[in-house]
């Protein structure tokens, strides 16, 4: 049985896997059904896993990575582009957010530690295509996430939001409706400090775009570890010297953006004007 045309890479993050598969076994001289009968799977399987159909347990990706003799690597790309709460990539964060005292957050979506269930669902379902998983898994890692927040003795949580994350629609209106008075009803929790950055007040330094998505972690132990997510993987930035231009970008963002007064008035608005029950 031959082998159909090669996935195309860009067709989603988990094409990257599928992709680097198929490469491994071409190179290695074997055919679809070796793979399959020396990791105890089917023909079918296997080409599921090369055409993204499917995407491989943990003990199947350590054996595919053996078998192919890839040395980790492939492994480690299955580790990368899983969107599972069992990654290792998700247990790092959850180890850092968990050790956190202080979050500095800049992002052009609503904070993940500040959605409502309706909204992180919404928003996990319409990216399941591209990156696979278990939905409800997703969902209660993000729950357990957020609580970090939400318990007796929580970090303090600074984020700053820009207008779009307000106008970028997630579901229905309801649930719009929902994520934004969330939002509103967080705000009047000592420990959370939320402020809009509107389309006119970027500055005009660039900051916004230099800046990118970031969290800034202050840890229990002093030290303050910088997390900018990515397509594959996100990237942990803990030099001095680095983190201390993030804090600057942040700073100035800050200062640019609106009180919380006006923040919570323009959030209020945009309830009213666009997500009006």
């Amino acid at each position: 049985m031959s082998d159909p045309e090669r996935l195309d890479p860009s067709r989603g993050i988990i094409a990257r896997y599928a992709t680097r598969l198929r490469e491994l076994r071409v190179e290695g001289g074997l055919t679809r059904a070796e793979v399959a009968d020396r990791v105890f799977l089917s023909y079918s399987a296997i080409a599921k896993f090369e055409s993204g159909e499917r995407f491989p347990t943990e003990d199947v990706a350590q054996e595919l990575d053996e078998v192919l003799g890839a040395g980790g690597s492939l492994f480690d790309l299955w580790d990368d582009v899983q969107d599972s709460p069992d990654a290792r990539w998700a247990k790092r964060r959850f180890d850092y957010e968990s050790r956190t005292v202080k979050f500095r957050h800049y992002t052009d979506f609503i904070p993940a530690l500040l959605q409502t269930d309706d909204y992180l669902t919404a928003l996990l379902k319409a990216e399941l295509s591209a990156t696979g998983g278990d939905l409800e898994e997703k969902v209660r890692y993000r729950q357990r996430r957020r609580a970090l927040i939400e318990g007796p003795e929580p970090p303090e949580f600074c984020a700053l939001i820009t207008e779009s994350a307000l106008q970028w629609r997630i579901g229905d209106c309801r649930i719009m409706r929902g994520q934004l008075t969330h939002l509103l009803a967080a705000t009047d929790k000592p420990h959370i400090h939320l402020r809009i950055v509107t389309f006119d007040r970027v500055p005009p330094s660039g900051g916004l775009m230099r800046l990118g998505r970031t969290t800034i972690m202050t840890l229990r132990s002093g030290q303050s570890i910088v997390y900018r997510p990515g397509i594959i993987r996100g990237t942990y930035i803990s030099q001095p010297p680095e983190v201390a231009e993030y804090e600057s970008l942040y700073d100035s963002l800050q200062a640019c953006a609106l009180s919380h007064e006006e923040s919570t008035a323009l959030i209020r608005r945009v309830i009213e004007e666009k997500y009006r029950a």
